[in-house]
């Protein structure tokens, strides 16, 4: 049986849903991004990543904090036991780049960390300076356009004044992925917010503008480590 990441809704304000890994090495993951922060915390083992070209490690005893929209790829490892606990926070006051910080081993298990616990490392990792400025303008127009235009690429490329390969090589050079993939990344949150709601998984395919449910399901175990109904039950 293919091993999974493990999703439950959080009964906290301040916290949308956690997701804990228990086991040998962890899984690798299409590049994609989120609507919300992640805080990462490893508890043993460690977790990697490749975010803008580089190789980031977060080893045990440390949590990191990937602001929400920042395009990041985890890295399978394997061999070693990997426990870690991921919690998805509004992006609200968050910060605009990765931050790492020590947390120690003040855990052995994922039970015993509490949402209490969260908030304090988001506000350990959040101390560390003020956040920066996002810098982001050209990377939210492009992100607002191929989100909210239902137009062919090509045409929102013309409304840049760019040739459909001009555009692609700006949006890959911007946002990380080619047009149609970071399209395709923002249906899929679309799709895990419908099915965090408890839509059905046929709808949401069609709701999210997947051309059928094993479309969606294929997709979203690929970048999501677990798969649709799984995630939906949790």
């Amino acid at each position: 049986m293919t091993k999974a990441w493990n999703y439950r809704r959080a009964d906290r304000d301040g916290i949308v849903e956690l997701a804990s890994w228990s086991g040998a090495g962890s899984l690798g993951l299409r590049p994609h991004f989120h609507d919300e922060s992640q805080i990462v915390l490893v508890l043993s083992g460690s977790r990697a990543f490749r975010i803008d070209g580089a190789a980031i490690t977060v080893p045990a005893g440390h949590a990191a904090l990937i602001p929400a929209g920042m395009l990041h790829a985890p890295i399978a490892t394997l061999g070693a036991e990997t426990v870690c606990l991921n919690a998805y926070v509004p992006a609200g006051s968050a910060c605009s780049s990765l931050r790492i910080v020590n947390v120690g081993d003040r855990w052995r298990s994922i039970e015993e960390i509490s949402p209490a616990h969260i908030s304090e490392i988001a506000n350990d990792i959040l101390s560390g300076g003020a956040p920066g400025s996002t810098g982001q303008t050209g990377r939210a127009k492009l992100g607002t356009a191929l989100t909210e235009s239902p137009e062919p690429i090509r045409e929102i490329a013309a409304s840049f004044g760019r040739s459909r390969e001009g555009f692609s090589r700006m949006v890959r050079r911007e946002l990380g992925v080619a047009p149609h993939a970071f399209r395709q990344l923002t249906r899929l949150n679309a799709a895990r917010q419908l099915l965090r709601a408890g839509q059905p998984i046929a709808a949401v395919a069609a709701d999210a503008g997947f051309s059928d449910q094993s479309h969606l399901t294929r997709l979203f175990r690929r970048t999501f480590g677990t798969t649709p109904g799984v995630y939906r039950r949790d």
